[in-house]
C-alpha cells in the first residue's frame, strides 16, 4: 500500500469560506461572486426525497420496463442523484444518474451540513480548479481502499439487481474529476499524476468491469488523461486556468462500456461506487447514462471514444432494456446533436478541433483573484486553490 505517511488536511471549507468572505469584503466590489450555473443544466439529489430514491435512480439507468429490485445507496444525500443538460457530442453522457465524492447541488447557505461544500461538482461553468465537498466520511462499504491502495473518503455507492434478458450486460458510464488540474506553478504536474487517483468501481455480480477498453486497467484519472489513452479523454483545464467547456470537471472521459457475461432470466447485481483517495479533497464524479444499461447476445466490438466509435450496443432481437424492444438493447450515450457549440477555439486542449454539442455559455467565470491574493498575504502563502498536500519521496506514481 502506497500512502502518504503524513497528510496535511486542508482547512475546513467553513473556515476557508470565512477567510474568503473577509478577503472579498476587503477587496471591494471589484471581486466578483461565483458565476451562475450554465443555463439549461440541472441536478437533483437524494435530498429531494419526494422525487429521487435509490429505486428511481436504478430504474432510470436500466430503463422503465426493466425489472429492477433491491436498490440501495450509501453516502451523503447530496452525493447521489441526477444530472441533465451537460455538454457533449454523441460520445459523451449529457444526462443520467450521478455519484460524486462532492455535492451534486450547490450548497445551501442556511444549512450547517453544507459548510464543507464549495459548489456543485458537476454544473458548469468550470468556475474553479479545486471544487470540493469534503464530508469527512471514512466508511468504505464498497471496499474501495483496496482498489485505491490507500485510504478513501466521501464514498458514494449505488447498487441494485436487474433481471438479464440476454447473455451480455453493457452499462455506459463516464468519469469526470477535479484531479486533472495542475498542482502548483513550481510543480505543474496534475494531482492525478502525483498519486491522487480517486477510485471508481463498477461491479457486475462481484466482478470489476470499469476498465479502459481492450485492457484490464482500472479506469481513473491516472489511466485516462492527456498522455494515457487520450482517445477517451477531454481536457477542461490549461495549466492553472479552468477550461471553457461548461461543466465543472477539469477533465472527463467519453462514454465507456462496462461489459460482462450474464445468465438470461437471472438477477444481475450491479454496484457502482466512487471515492476520494488519500484525502477528501477535489471532487470526482461518475455519470451513468439514462437508459444506458442493456443486454445483448452480441459483444461490443467498437467502443466509443472521444473522437470515434458509435457508442451503440449491437442490434439484437432478444435484447431489451424497456426503452427499445429489439434493435439496440440500451440507448447509446449520444443525445443527438441539437445545435452544436464549437468550443475548440476556447478549449485548452491541443487536440484536433472537435465540436461539442450543448448549450451556449452564459454568465462569466468567477474572478477570485483579489480574494486569493489577500488570502496569500494573510495566510502565509496558502493559496485557496491549492490543497494542503504533502508529497514525500514515496509519492505514488
Amino acid at each position: 500500500m502506497n500512502t502518504l505517511p503524513i497528510r496535511l488536511r486542508r482547512l475546513s471549507a467553513s473556515t476557508i469560506a470565512l477567510l474568503a468572505a473577509l478577503a472579498l469584503s476587503a477587496a471591494g466590489p471589484a471581486v466578483a461572486a461565483t458565476a451562475p450555473n450554465t443555463a439549461g443544466q440541472s441536478t437533483t439529489s437524494l435530498r429531494n426525497t419526494s422525487t429521487v430514491s435509490a429505486q428511481s435512480l436504478a430504474q432510470m439507468v436500466a430503463g422503465p420496463k426493466a425489472t429492477v429490485s433491491n436498490a440501495s445507496v450509501s453516502g451523503k444525500d447530496v452525493q447521489i442523484g441526477t444530472v441533465k443538460g451537460l455538454p457533449g457530442d454523441g460520445n459523451a453522457i449529457t444526462e443520467g444518474v450521478a455519484l460524486s465524492t462532492g455535492s451534486l447541488v450547490d450548497p445551501d447557505p442556511t444549512a450547517d451540513s453544507d459548510t464543507d461544500i464549495t459548489r456543485s461538482a458537476v454544473l458548469g461553468p468550470n468556475d474553479a480548479l479545486d471544487t470540493t465537498g469534503d464530508f469527512g466520511v471514512v466508511e468504505d462499504p464498497a471496499g474501495l481502499a483496496k482498489v485505491a491502495g490507500t485510504d478513501v473518503y466521501d464514498e458514494a455507492v449505488l447498487e441494485f439487481d436487474v433481471t438479464a434478458t440476454s447473455s451480455n450486460i453493457v452499462l455506459y458510464y463516464s468519469l469526470g474529476s477535479e484531479e486533472y488540474a495542475g498542482a502548483t506553478e513550481g510543480t505543474p504536474a496534475s494531482w492525478q499524476s502525483r498519486g491522487y487517483k480517486d477510485p471508481l468501481s463498477i461491479q457486475v455480480n462481484g466482478t470489476e468491469c470499469a476498465h479502459v477498453p481492450g485492457t484490464q486497467t482500472a479506469v481513473s484519472a491516472a489511466s485516462i488523461n492527456e498522455s494515457s489513452n487520450a482517445a477517451y479523454y477531454t481536457a477542461n483545464v490549461s495549466g492553472h486556468t479552468p477550461g471553457q467547456i461548461p461543466v465543472e470537471f477539469n477533465g472527463y472521459t467519453s462514454a465507456l462500456p462496462c461489459q460482462a457475461s450474464v445468465t438470461p432470466g437471472q438477477k444481475v447485481h450491479v454496484r457502482v461506487a466512487i471515492a476520494d483517495a488519500q484525502d477528501g479533497q477535489l471532487d470526482s464524479t461518475v455519470l451513468l447514462r439514462t437508459q444506458g444499461l442493456g443486454f445483448t447476445d452480441k459483444p461490443i466490438t467498437d467502443p466509443c471514444n472521444a473522437k470515434a466509435g458509435s457508442c451503440d450496443i449491437p442490434g439484437n432481437s432478444n435484447g431489451s432494456n424497456g426503452a427499445k424492444n429489439g434493435k439496440d438493447s440500451a440507448t447509446p450515450p449520444g443525445q443527438g446533436k441539437p445545435g452544436v457549440t464549437d468550443y475548440s477555439a476556447a478549449s485548452p486542449t491541443a487536440s484536433p478541433k472537435k465540436t461539442v454539442a450543448g448549450l451556449p455559455l452564459t454568465g462569466t467565470q468567477a474572478l477570485f483573484l483579489g480574494g486569493i491574493a489577500l488570502l496569500l498575504l494573510a495566510g502565509g502563502g496558502v493559496a485557496l486553490m491549492l490543497r494542503r498536500r504533502r508529497l514525500t519521496g514515496s509519492e505514488a506514481g
